[in-house]
């Protein structure tokens, strides 16, 4: 194995050389002789300012190479890297590829599930987070991705804060008292085709009745607007990955808390109906922890998106100095609205604007577009008289208080 920090700047982000500031590791796991797999490699994003990680984010993408030449920068994305910061997690991409068909990679027993124990071996001594050899897991997988994170649940379900098995998975083969105790979310498109075929919807509602009708904190949520693709479903599967890490991470330890699912809300998948546990479960209906959460997969089971009240984080830092060549560059830094993204920064000269920079959209498998890295921008046209200011925008357009430009900077 081999690995290294990754040194580039990106988005005001640094490597752990700078001190106290985010950074990215990458490493790899190659193949054993018993092996199924073709190679596995990884990039791990360590947010600034927290000295002991509680868990990994885990981002599987899927099968195919246009989802597999994405597998790395899942680890770049800026809505999953603000919920990892705010729940002091690390946020793992990895990139799997087989020599023939996806189960040579997405089949844990094929030698995957090891993989990723021995990049956590090196990720952790070379990062200086010793921790991650032992903390819970947290797993997104789409498509081929979700039977290895449905793999990687049985095989440690003791090791699982939560999983979204969005277009795949396999509960519904075996039983496994532990698993039913972790939160799962199953997820599909209500025109959710593979290979031409309308199976993906039918056994994810199949895995999901599998363990809920035993009691199981399970939900399913049929994305109304969806194909194959993730669509908006990020709108809906990052809050819901939120409430779950508020839930499950220990204050001390690794071993994730407990769920009581007599307690809460439900919803009925069939109606999208919505009522309080009250010691009475239905049989067959989705579990929320609270009234919040139900009422947003109300929303997006209906809808197939969730919306968004509030505007995001204003931009911080912002200043303007003149580069080597003697442009006026402004900068700054950014918190990522974490219910709905940065869709553009935007510049303001004298309350008048005058340009815009775009943040981070996804794809149809849900990995992200990169934004402008760092965050800059050119003025042109520059007037030390003019009053410069800077706002942010999510993909709700709802917009950021202004942020006032710093002074210039020699």
């Amino acid at each position: 194995m081999k690995l290294a920090p990754v040194l580039t700047l990106c988005c005001g982000v640094f490597s752990l050389l700078s001190g106290a500031r985010a950074a990215y590791f990458e490493t790899s796991a190659p193949p054993r002789p018993a092996d199924h797999y073709l190679s596995a490699k990884y990039r791990l994003w360590i947010p600034d300012n927290v000295p002991t990680l509680r868990g990994i984010i885990i981002r599987q993408h899927g099968c195919g190479e246009g989802a597999t030449r994405f597998g790395l920068t899942h680890a770049n994305d800026l809505q999953w890297q603000e919920l990892a910061r705010k729940h002091k997690m690390a946020l793992l991409g990895p990139e799997l590829r087989s020599a023939e068909m996806c189960a040579q990679w997405n089949n844990i027993a094929g030698g995957s599930g090891d993989a990723l124990l021995r990049a956590l071996e090196q990720l952790a001594r070379e990062s200086g987070h010793p921790e991650l050899l032992q903390v819970p897991w947290a797993l997104f997988g789409h498509s081929g991705g979700a039977y290895w994170s449905t793999g990687m649940l049985f095989r440690y379900p003791e090791r699982i804060l939560a999983v979204i098995a969005r277009s795949g998975g396999y509960p519904f083969m075996e039983w496994s008292q532990a698993v039913k105790h972790v939160p799962v979310l199953m997820a599909a498109g209500i025109d959710d085709r593979v290979d031409n075929m309308e199976y993906s919807t039918v056994l994810t509602i199949k895995s999901f009745l599998a363990y809920r009708r035993f009691g199981s904190p399970w939900v399913v949520a049929i994305d109304p607007k969806a194909d194959h693709g993730n669509a908006n479903g990020r709108r809906f599967y990052i809050p819901y990955m939120d409430a779950m890490l508020s839930l499950r991470l220990p204050d001390e330890g690794y071993r994730p808390k407990p769920i009581d699912a007599t307690r809460g809300w439900q919803g009925d998948p069939k109606t999208a109906d919505i009522l309080p546990v009250a010691g009475t479960p239905k049989r067959g209906w989705a579990w929320f922890p609270d009234e919040s959460l139900a009422r947003q997969w109300q929303e997006f089971v209906r809808t197939g998106t969730v919306s968004d009240s509030t505007p995001p984080p204003a931009p911080t830092s912002a200043q303007i100095k003149p580069d080597a060549a003697g442009k006026m560059i402004l900068t700054w830094d950014a918190r990522i609205d974490l219910e709905s993204g940065i869709k553009l920064f935007r510049i303001y000269r004298d309350d008048s604007p005058i340009g815009s920079v775009e943040g981070q959209h996804s794809n149809h498998g849900d990995a992200p577009e990169p934004a402008e890295c760092p965050f800059r921008y050119e003025i042109k046209g520059f007037s030390p008289a003019s009053r410069y200011t800077l706002s942010a925008i999510n993909h709700q357009n709802l917009e950021s208080a202004r942020s006032v430009v710093a002074r210039l900077m020699d």
